[in-house]
């Protein structure tokens, strides 16, 4: 059986789609592709095999601009992975040399460390051939919304920002030293521009500029917070936001706020005295890294948040 390993490019699009409904059992649709690589502002970057002229396996991830240690970086988001059943008899081959390439270019583009959230199954796999570890366990804390009080007076709420955005990042991006960049172009591609899912954002505004900021994917009764922005350090800001969230998501249905906890950024200590019911996600933050020191330190201060994960 010969089959050629890759880089992916723009065209292999459908046959990757066409791969993912093999495996998957549902075909990702040609916008959301679109959404995740062709228009995803840091990039993409994916290796394929191919056997007789269809693909048969895939192994990509999404680009992320970081700030890490003050620095900006570029990382990857590991999790489109998938390998057709019927090339699965060449005992993990087919898997192990679309990473090795895959990973082989990643450290030649400096990158420091890779990162992915799998599921119990795909943890095993990557660990064993991958050589991957993990990095920390996702905790999630669930804060009824009645714990919060009445929305501040300057709250907000919309499916986009604009212009006003701009001062908030400009501002938390001076503290934020191990977070995801997050300005107003990647805000708007990771929270408006996606065709499958609907994000409600939430801010408070004075004088003509936004204060802080969160975005919620809500889903029956839960609120996922799944990124936020402050003007503080300390996070002191973070409670009216918060509160301006919560009134938001009892608006769409929503009866909690759910957080991810975090070793580091604005929200640590202010998601940690929240209170609430703490429960494991059921997946970890794993890492394949080049840069050991650099993956640990952003475990223990990162500003780690559900937009990191792809399947919010």
């Amino acid at each position: 059986m010969s089959v050629e390993v890759r880089v992916a490019v723009e065209a292999d699009a459908p046959g990757i789609r066409r791969l993912f409904a093999r495996v998957f059992g549902a075909e990702m649709s040609a916008e959301e592709w679109d959404w995740k690589f062709a228009l995803n502002p840091d990039g993409w970057l994916g290796t394929v095999a191919v056997r007789d002229g269809e693909i048969v396996g895939n192994y990509a991830g999404w680009a992320m601009r970081f700030h890490l240690e003050g620095e900006e970086r570029l990382l990857y988001s590991v999790g489109d992975v998938a390998t057709d059943p019927s090339a699965r008899g060449l005992g993990g081959r087919v898997y192990r040399s679309m990473a090795d390439a895959f990973y082989e270019i990643v450290q030649s583009r400096g990158v420091p460390f890779c990162f992915g959230f799998p599921n119990a199954r795909a943890l095993e796999i990557s660990h064993r051939i991958v050589r991957s570890r993990t990095l920390l366990p996702i905790r999630e804390r669930h804060v009824p919304c009645g714990f919060f009080p009445g929305a501040p007076p300057d709250a907000g709420a919309g499916d986009f920002v604009a212009e006003s955005f701009d001062p908030l990042w400009e501002e938390a991006s001076r503290f934020l030293a191990e977070a995801a960049v997050r300005d107003r172009a990647r805000a708007n591609w990771r929270f408006h521009a996606r065709p499958n899912r609907y994000y409600r954002m939430v801010w408070r505004e004075r004088a003509g500029r936004l204060r802080g900021w969160a975005a919620l994917s809500v889903v029956g009764d839960r609120a996922l917070v799944a990124d936020f922005l402050s003007e503080s350090s300390d996070g002191a800001d973070l409670p009216d936001l918060f509160a301006a969230a919560a009134a938001v998501a009892a608006r769409l249905g929503a009866s909690r706020l759910v957080f991810w906890e975090t070793g580091g950024g604005p929200g640590a200590r202010v998601i940690e005295g929240l209170g609430g019911k703490v429960s494991e996600a059921g997946f970890p933050l794993i890492v394949r890294s080049f840069d050991d020191a650099a993956a640990d330190h952003f475990a223990r201060v990162g500003h780690i948040v559900p937009a990191l994960y792809d399947v919010v």
